[in-house]
């Protein structure tokens, strides 16, 4: 009885409040919002399936375009299978990869650097993820607008009609209204007819060539162990697949190679923790890397030191590349998503010469020194890119200045700083550029790369200022200018800088040796 009471209250309270003027005011606005989100998700989403981008994945330019079968696939062209892997991405989103021109000068050297570029692929995959997002945002910008400009236009022609006409043509309509239905039903059929004209007979066509089948990869190569990365990737059934089984055993073992080498140094980390100097809670900590030269493999390594030791800021003394050219993109996005959690404070080295490199880690977000003095976590930097330009394997060309110029410059800088704004830390690629400065005792740390070997921490006391200079070893275990493979060539280095209220007070390296080994040095106290 109390509910059926209660159901009558709310059936009373209802119809006073939706009344049928209130319905005749709300009617337009609410036709208007309808229009507006059908208009925006029409032209939104027809304009993202046919959107496409020209970017840079792996060592290759590409053309990357949605999809919505839920797969990431990567079509490298007429002679290697296609190949797709589950993109796990909300609402089936996938994304296809027309993979185009290279710098390899031969087939082999290609493949080798696409798998070692795909065992470490976490870089390109945020790279990609970030490219679909931001068209899903183009597209949904656009489709917003053209649903505000439909809505307008409507709401123009509604107003400027007027009251008294729009009833004059509602009654119109509804005086012939048998006449319109009749001629409405004709303009659907001859839309259907006309729609079906042009996509009928395609559809009809018996095809020529049968639709692509796919088969997992541990089925191609049962006598093969996989990752569980591997495990879901499949390929494209076909000549190109039968005909390169061995061309695809041999990159499916250098994957494994690169992932078991580099997986297992990130993991060794664990076993030194306790070898790492912790900070206490006044104090930060700055990973030191330099000279990778596009080794993204030993990335994780390092993200996973810096993690033992609480690392809060990257500091990158150049030589991410092998030759500062476009498609080594990778190296840097590998750099960004490794250490996404840190602040990065960064210079480019003569191997990234060419403005490509400063380029890509300024859309990375790292603060890319510039001669001018700035401050990341309390800690005041000086520093700047080598101005010498060195491709891959080729001498040396002369930038805007030379490095003794460079020296001479940074040191003018920095010793104009005030006492109480004294440089912290230098950083530059080439020891040479922070000679001056260090002669003259107007930093307090200057570090560098360059060399491929550790070089310090040396100290020297310049008008009662203590001075240290230190350079770092190469960080990707590079032999020479590129160091991308699924081994070692030299010891990777990384350096652990330990900061107080601002100042350098320690500094430690940590090293992946070649074979497969992790060594922790001693902790050695700076004083400043």
């Amino acid at each position: 009885m109390r509910r059926l009471e209660l159901r009558n209250k709310l059936v009373h309270v209802a119809t006073r409040l939706v009344t049928r003027a209130r319905l005749r005011a709300i009617a337009p606005w609410a036709g208007l919002s309808v229009l507006f989100v059908l208009t925006s998700v029409v032209v939104g989403l027809f304009g993202f399936v046919s959107d496409s981008e020209r970017v840079t994945i792996g060592a290759h330019a590409a053309t990357v375009s949605p999809t919505f079968d839920g797969y990431a696939t990567l079509d490298l062209g007429a002679v290697l299978p296609r190949l797709r892997i589950p993109a796990n991405t909300p609402g089936g989103i996938g994304i296809n990869i027309d993979v185009q021109e290279t710098d390899a000068d031969n087939l082999t050297e290609l493949l080798t650097r696409d798998t070692l570029i795909a065992s470490q692929p976490d870089g390109e995959i945020a790279r990609m993820k970030q490219v679909i997002q931001q068209m899903a945002v183009d597209n949904a910008v656009a489709g917003a607008g053209s649903g505000l400009l439909v809505v307008v236009v409507v709401a123009t022609l509604w107003t400027a009609l007027g009251a008294r006409r729009r009833r004059e043509l509602w009654h119109l309509v509804h005086r012939h209204e048998r006449r319109f239905e009749h001629r409405a039903i004709v303009v659907l059929v001859a839309m259907l007819i006309t729609i079906a004209s042009i996509y009928g007979p395609g559809r009809m066509r018996p095809a020529d060539v049968p639709p692509t089948q796919w088969q997992p990869l541990v089925k191609l190569l049962p006598d093969l162990s996989f990752d569980d990365r591997l495990k879901s990737v499949e390929v494209a059934s076909g000549f190109s697949t039968t005909g390169g089984v061995g061309v695809i055993r041999t990159l499916v073992e250098t994957y494994r190679k690169s992932t078991e080498l580099y997986g297992e140094l990130k993991d060794r980390v664990s076993d030194v923790t306790t070898q790492i100097h912790q900070p206490n809670k006044d104090e930060t900590v700055a990973l030191l890397v330099s000279d990778r030269h596009d080794n993204i493999g030993i990335d994780g390594f390092a993200s996973a030191v810096g993690k033992a030791a609480g690392a809060k800021l990257l500091i990158d003394a150049g030589d991410d590349t092998s030759s500062g050219q476009s498609w080594e993109a990778f190296s840097i996005n590998s750099l960004k998503q490794h250490f996404k959690d840190l602040k990065v404070v960064a210079v480019a080295g003569n191997h990234d010469a060419g403005g490509h490199v400063e380029d890509f880690m300024r859309k990375a977000g790292f603060t890319v020194l510039d001669s001018k003095p700035v401050e990341v976590e309390g800690i005041r930097f000086l520093g700047d890119s080598d101005p010498t330009k060195t491709g891959l394997g080729s001498a040396d060309t002369p930038g805007d200045e030379t490095i003794d110029h460079q020296s001479k410059r940074l040191a003018d800088v920095a010793c104009d700083q005030p006492d109480d704004k004294r440089i912290s830390t230098m950083v530059v690629h080439d020891p040479s550029s922070f000679a001056d400065t260090a002669t003259r005792g107007c930093a307090t740390l200057l570090l560098s790369g360059h060399l491929h070997r550790q070089v310090g921490p040396e100290h020297t006391v310049v008008d009662q200022r203590e001075v240290t200079t230190y350079t770092n070893g190469t960080t990707g275990g590079a032999a020479y200018a590129f160091a991308l493979g699924y081994t070692l060539r030299k010891p990777g280095e990384v350096t652990l800088i330990t900061y107080l209220k601002g100042l350098p007070v320690g500094l430690q390296t940590v090293t992946a040796q070649p074979s497969g080994d992790v060594t922790v040095g001693a902790y050695t106290p700076l004083s400043s």
